[in-house]
């Protein structure tokens, strides 16, 4: 194996050693041959701040060791967290002193432990060929961490070690062993290091410069030798053990094989063995003492304690067999006993009962077994005496019943009989009283009655069929007597024998809300004078006079007791004559609130405003329409005039400047335009549809052709996806219509994710931008509506330091200071925000991109770069307008906190 993949080993086997050693003398560096080494460290928030700094001692140690060169040692390093920062190549840096310049400026990442992740992108990037990995040259990473993954290790470890990458996994402190090794290469006790604390790490660098270049080659790898790998200085050689020949590829051995050759007097099987052989015995057979003959196997001499009778042994095996008048079972191991019972039993009247090669019969409980000894008969209890039964007994089987005689019932002791109760059968034919006989019952009825002909019902004697002339109106018959009955309506007097008309009246008449009079069987309700009586014949109605026709009052009739009275509508005053209304003058009771006039109205007034003035939200002052007539506006070109403001325009072919007063020529209208658009979940279907639409308002403003503007799109959530590159379409339709049939992603807000995939890919010439070289203005638009998940800090600057003008347009949840962060300076000039999706339409329609870089001298065909027919002018109207509005060239306020200012944005229109 190379010298570092060796130093590497030795360094990390040594990590059980506390005490340093000095250094060699003369610092001599291994001169074996080369390798790529990449480092994965741990940049996780776990890690603090002097723990990084022990680590990045450790690789500086490390790398001074090494003989570093393009054709001899190549070093990369890769920090990750919840995201991989690639810090250097293993192209990127010939000398030490520029690798240990580039280890002091990591700034760790301080997020989450995506060791998979890391795994992965040295996989698939770091060692590549375009990052500078060598084909036939040793892989090696070692991967430094203090946690537990955050995401899976082991399939994307296993593809590494795979791919031929030898893994150290170096664990410290909180460092999950399970994880460590399902990292590293085999063997684990050569590649897998855990240590208590990252001081510890440190005594790796220590003890590689003492073991650096005295290794012995054969003690890492075997390199391919299939025996044995015997080193010498700088190199090494494969033998072979005895018995087996070298091949001619120089590492892979080959037995001698005698079996082959016919060199044996083997009975059955001859085993080859290197340079020998030994015999051996088919299936069944054992070897003999002459190891060489074979004889079959008794295997019932072994025991033959699973099989339940006897044992017989047979090639490869043995048979169990049953005693007689037994059956072997399916087990082949057990015996039952032969039921002969189950041949057939006819002869049993109840039971047959199996026995040894035989059966008997049994009969069931409360039989005999006749002498025949099949047939049975039932045991007769009451034989044996019943002098318990009061009546009578009768045999059953087991035992034996009493019985009554027929007129009786059996008693709970189930021996004596008492005579049954017909009555208790239930009397309902009787209507007053049954009376229970011996096999029978008869009906009797109470006094006061006598017993009708059907011998069952009873009737009353009627004592008023023997003369009623004492009651006044009506007799009523009762029990040994009578009583006399007023008609209805009537109530008995005390004499118990005249009636008197009742008078309901008496009672209470609170049912009548005015008077009660009484009458037969009731009352009438009648009301008082001036009142008529409602359809419930109880209450009563004030009647009213001017349902009788109320032509006199103008407004309102207000019915009186006998009579009604005249009342206005409200802003109404009723006149001296009781009928008219006039509406009430609020102006005249003081106007000085209006600026110029009052108008008067129902309930109240309103101000009014003389010709060419607008009356303001608060209602009352006026203000003049056209501003640029009445101030001292400076507009070099022209001034236009808005609701309580105005602006500045500059003619086609110029641009208004930073005074927002005067103007300037342009050279140039194409650019490259890279729009990142957020897709996450929670920008929702609806506005995503809104999005799209605001993109298709910042093409329609471009020049968009081959050699004129480019335009590309990239949508990102939890990942990025480019929807169409700078180099696919050459026409505005074509990327409209792209742009309406891109799809919604969903899920999570990963910025800055976006803004690395546009620096590397989006403004690659592989995708369509145009070279640096011919001075092409690029452009970058991120829409977001929310807070990043990751950090935007690093890709946000290197887009700038890219020559990448950024603008930043906010919605919603946006971020402030994100979208600072992402903008070009002057941030005020690349900055937007909007509280609503509602108005990002808007935003486009006064969003247009200032492109004309003063410093352009493109090497394309272009128009009239003077003529701005397809120049897009950005902030043109917009910045100038809310800088009127004291905003500082920043819309970041929500429209529910500012509609006046809101309002006055919605009416910029620039022409």
């Amino acid at each position: 194996m190379r010298c570092l993949f060796m130093c590497v080993g030795v360094l990390l086997a040594s990590v059980a050693i506390t005490e340093a050693r000095p250094k060699a003398a003369g610092n001599q560096k291994c001169k074996s041959g080369p390798v790529d080494l990449v480092f994965i460290i741990d940049g996780s928030r776990s890690v603090r701040p002097h723990e990084f700094e022990t680590m990045r001692k450790f690789m500086i140690d490390i790398i001074h060791e090494l003989d570093i060169g393009r054709d001899i040692t190549r070093v990369g390093v890769v920090q990750y967290s919840s995201q991989v920062q690639n810090v250097f190549s293993l192209k990127d840096f010939t000398t030490h002193q520029q690798m240990v310049k580039a280890i002091n400026e990591i700034i760790p990442l301080a997020q989450g432990t995506m060791t998979g992740l890391a795994i992965r992108y040295a996989m698939n990037v770091a060692f590549s060929t375009a990052e500078g990995a060598r084909p036939n040259v040793p892989h090696v990473a070692v991967i430094v961490t203090d946690g537990r993954p955050q995401d899976r290790v082991a399939e994307v470890a296993a593809a590494a070690r795979e791919s031929g990458i030898e893994i150290y996994a170096v664990g410290v402190a909180r460092a999950d062993m399970t994880s460590l090794r399902a990292m590293a290469s085999p063997p684990f006790e050569d590649h897998v290091f855990l240590v208590e604390s990252f001081d510890l790490i440190h005594q790796f660098g220590l003890q590689f410069q003492d073991k650096l270049c005295k290794i012995d080659l054969c003690v890492e790898s075997d390199h391919g030798c299939d025996h044995i790998c015997e080193s010498s200085p700088g190199s090494y050689q494969c033998l072979c053990l005895p018995g087996y020949t070298l091949n001619e590829d120089g590492k892979t051995c080959t037995a001698i094989d005698l079996c082959a050759e016919g060199k044996h007097d083997c009975e059955q099987i001859c085993i080859s063995s290197p340079g020998s052989f030994t015999c051996d015995c088919n299936t069944g057979y054992t070897l003999n003492e002459d190891k060489k003959t074979c004889t079959m196997i008794d295997y019932c001499s072994f025991g033959n304690d699973s099989c339940e009778h006897e044992c017989v042994s047979v090639l490869n095996g043995f048979n169990c067999r049953c005693k007689e008048g037994y059956a072997l079972n399916d087990d082949k191991r057990t015996c039952t006993m032969i039921d002969y019972c189950s041949f057939g039993n006819d002869s049993c009247e109840h039971e047959c009962v199996s026995v040894l090669q035989s059966f008997y019969c049994r009969c069931n409980e409360g039989y005999n077994l006749n002498e025949d000894e099949t047939t049975c008969t039932m045991i007769d209890y009451c034989s044996f005496g019943n002098d318990s039964c009061e009546h009578e007994c009768v045999s059953i089987l087991n035992g034996f019943n009493c019985r009554c005689k027929e007129g009786y019932k059996l008693n709970d002791d189930k021996k004596t009989c008492t005579m049954i109760d017909y009555c208790s059968f239930g009397n309902d034919s009787c209507e007053h009283e049954c009376v229970s006989v011996l096999n029978g019952f008869y009906c009797r009825c109470n006094e006061g009655y006598t017993l009708n002909e059907d011998e069952r019902t009873c009737t009353m004697i009627n004592y008023c069929s023997f003369g009623n002339d004492s009651c006044e109106h009506e007799c009523v018959s009762v029990l040994k007597g009578f009583n006399c009955r007023c008609n209805e309506g009537y109530t008995l007097n005390e004499d118990k024998k005249t009636c008197t008309m009742i008078d309901y009246c008496s009672f209470g008449n609170d049912s009548c809300e005015h008077e009660c009079v009484s009458v037969l069987k009731g009352f009438n309700c009648r009301c008082y004078e001036g009142y008529t009586l409602n359809e419930d014949k109880r209450t009563c109605t004030m009647i009213d006079y001017c349902s009788f026709g109320n032509d006199s009052c103008e407004h309102e009739c207000v019915s009186v007791l006998k009579g009604f009275n005249c009342r206005c509508n409200e802003g109404y005053t009723l006149n001296e004559d009781k009928r008219t209304c006039t509406m009430i003058d609020y102006c005249s009771f003081g106007n000085h609130s209006c600026d110029h006039e009052c108008v008067s109205v129902l309930n109240g007034f309103y101000c009014r405003c003389n010709k060419d003035y607008t009356l303001q939200e608060d209602g009352k002052t006026c203000q003049a329409d056209n501003l640029c007539n009445v101030v001292e506006h400076g507009c070099e070109h022209q001034c236009v005039s808005t609701p309580g403001s105005y602006y500045c325009i500059c003619p086609e072919g110029h641009l208004l400047q930073d005074d927002g007063k005067s103007c300037g020529s342009c050279r140039s209208a194409n650019i490259d335009l890279v729009l990142l658009i957020d897709g996450s979940k929670s920008v929702r279907p609806q506005n995503f549809e809104l999005v799209k639409q605001f993109v298709n308002q910042v093409v329609d403003q471009l020049d968009v052709s081959g050699h004129g503007t480019r335009v590309g799109l990239v949508q990102y959530s939890s990942r990025v996806r480019t929807e169409f590159p700078l180099s696919m379409y050459k026409s505005k339709e074509e990327i409209k219509a792209a742009v309406l049939k891109v799809e919604y992603m969903e899920k999570g807000t990963m910025t800055g994710l976006a803004l690395k995939h546009m620096v590397e890919n989006s403004f690659s010439e592989a995708e369509g931008a145009r070279a640096a070289s011919r001075n092409i203005p690029r452009i970058g638009l991120v829409f977001t509506d929310g807070r990043s998940q990751d950090d935007i800090t690093e890709w946000a600057k290197k887009a700038k330091d890219a020559g990448i003008t950024m603008y930043a347009v906010g919605v919603g949840k946006a971020v402030e200071d994100e979208l600072r962060l992402i903008a070009s300076e002057p941030v005020e000039k690349h900055f937007f925000y909007s509280a609503d999706f509602s108005a990002i339409s808007q935003i486009a329609e006064n969003l247009k991109l200032n492109i004309c870089a003063e410093e352009s001298q493109g090497e394309i065909e272009v128009k009239d770069p003077c003529a701005c027919d397809s120049l897009v002018e950005f902030q043109q109207a917009t910045m100038t307008t809310l800088n009127q509005l004291n905003q500082k060239h920043i819309l970041y306020s929500s429209m529910s906190h500012q509609p006046k200012y809101y309002s006055q944005f919605q009416q910029n229109k620039v022409t």
